[in-house]
This record gives C-alpha cells, sequence and structure tokens, in this order.
C-alpha cells in the first residue's frame, strides 16, 4: 500500500533554449503575452491556478485541491511557482484532512526559436504533510527538461524527462528514485478551446517498479483572463505498483 502511495504522489506532483539576446534577456521568440490559455510552456507569465484532483484505488480515495502562484521574472524567461495542496482522503481506512507536501519550482528557457524551445527547470517538495500518508516522508528533488515542438499553429508536442531523489526525512519513509518519461501534446481548434494529453511512465529505482498515468484535458478559456479545465485519467502498472485506478481533476487558470 505504501508503494502504491508514493506512486500516486509523484503522479499528482507532475506534474509534472539561447536566443539572440541572450540566456535571460527579452527575446523575440517569446510566445505572444495575449495567449492566456497556459497551454504553452514555454510562455511564461504570472499565473493563479486551483485545481482539485480526485483519484480511487480499491476502496481507497483522496481529494486534493492544489493553490498554485507562478511568477515571471527576468522578462519572462524565468518563472518562480509554489504549490500548496491541502487533502482529504481516507488511506488509512478512515476520513483525514491535512496538508500535503508543499512544493517549489523555478523554471527557465534557455533556448527560444519561432516554433521551438527548450524548458529546464527544477521542483522540490518540502516534507510538511500533516497526516503521514498524505506526503512521501521525505524531501525531494526534480530536474527535469521538456523540449517544445509548434509542428502547425495551435498545436504543441513537447516530450519531458524528469528525474527525483529524495533527502533526509521521517524514519517511516522510504526511499524515492524515479524517472518519469511523458509527452506533453495540445491541439487548439479555436483560440478559446483546446485539447490536450499527457501520457507518462514512471520507472521506479527504488521499489523496482515501472508504473504510468493516461489523460486528457478540455479546456476553454471563458474570459479573458480566465480559463477552466477538467482532466480525466487513469493509472497503469501492475498489481501493487499501480498509482491509482481513476481520477479526475477540475481546475481554473487565472493569468492577469
Amino acid at each position: 500500500m505504501r508503494a502504491s502511495i508514493g506512486s500516486l504522489l509523484l503522479v499528482l506532483g507532475l506534474a509534472g533554449p539561447a536566443s539572440a539576446q541572450g540566456l535571460v534577456g527579452a527575446s523575440p521568440n517569446q510566445p505572444p503575452t495575449d495567449d492566456k490559455t497556459g497551454t504553452n510552456p514555454l510562455n511564461l507569465q504570472h499565473q493563479v491556478i486551483v485545481a482539485t484532483t480526485y483519484v480511487t484505488l480499491e476502496r481507497f480515495h483522496l481529494n486534493e485541491t492544489t493553490y498554485r502562484h507562478v511568477v515571471p521574472i527576468l522578462h519572462r524567461r524565468v518563472a518562480l511557482s509554489a504549490g500548496l495542496p491541502l487533502v482529504v482522503g481516507n488511506l488509512t481506512g478512515r476520513r483525514e484532512t491535512g496538508l500535503g507536501d508543499v512544493s517549489a519550482n523555478v523554471e527557465w528557457t534557455p533556448w527560444l526559436s519561432p516554433r521551438r524551445g527548450l524548458l529546464v527547470g527544477m521542483r522540490a517538495t518540502i516534507d510538511t504533510a500533516t497526516v503521514q500518508e498524505f506526503g512521501l516522508g521525505v524531501h525531494t528533488l526534480m530536474p527535469y527538461v521538456q523540449v517544445v515542438f509548434q509542428p502547425a499553429t495551435g498545436t504543441i508536442l513537447a516530450p519531458f524527462l524528469s528525474y527525483r531523489t529524495g533527502m533526509g526525512g521521517e524514519a517511516f519513509a522510504t526511499e524515492v528514485e524515479d524517472t518519469l518519461v511523458g509527452l506533453y501534446g495540445v491541439w487548439r481548434p479555436t483560440s478559446r478551446l483546446w485539447l490536450a494529453t499527457q501520457p507518462q511512465v514512471v520507472f521506479d529505482a527504488a521499489r523496482a517498479s515501472t508504473y504510468g498515468e493516461l489523460s486528457a484535458e478540455v479546456g476553454y478559456q471563458w474570459f479573458s483572463r480566465l480559463g477552466a479545465y477538467v482532466r480525466p485519467s487513469v493509472g497503469v502498472g501492475a498489481d501493487g505498483s499501480k498509482p491509482y485506478a481513476w481520477g479526475l481533476t477540475a481546475g481554473i487558470r487565472v493569468i492577469p
């Protein structure tokens, strides 16, 4: 059961290019700020995101609501963000409510071209969970890289790779060491509507197992600076390593 919880927390956390102006200067190839959908990983803008994810495995369930705030700096070539998760679940057999592991991210676009770009980042989680089963029991660091292609207008294909390792933590915590590989794809049939998917596979070295997630997202820009999305998903993996059976995420994103 502990292995399944660890797999689930990774999937929830997943979460998830140099121009002529230099590595951190303004670039003529930056995505336009009038795109407020938040679907382009290279378009670093000020964002406020509130999302709720519900997942279930056998008779257990978990509902995590996360508030995330993103602030761009250095001509929108770098973005800093932090996430605060509040969790309700019955992973111990009884209903409990508490704080999950707080996260912080830094992202950078060292290379940008008209239809391609590179995103590199570092994600950290802090062992702040108030209920043992709502966190990993360790602090983690996860460097990641994503190559973003725009083969056609309104279309994005972006493979990504990350490696996560744990540090310190509680006596009950298990070892954390895994690699995640995935593909993010977006199609925007109109300027306000988008369809997205993000299949991903986790190679868990600490537990000698492999598992993953398949998802499909539908989003719509209701107002000029506010969009909403719904993303159903299923967990993939052998018995004992499967992160969850099925899940549903609903969120809103405000880009001032």
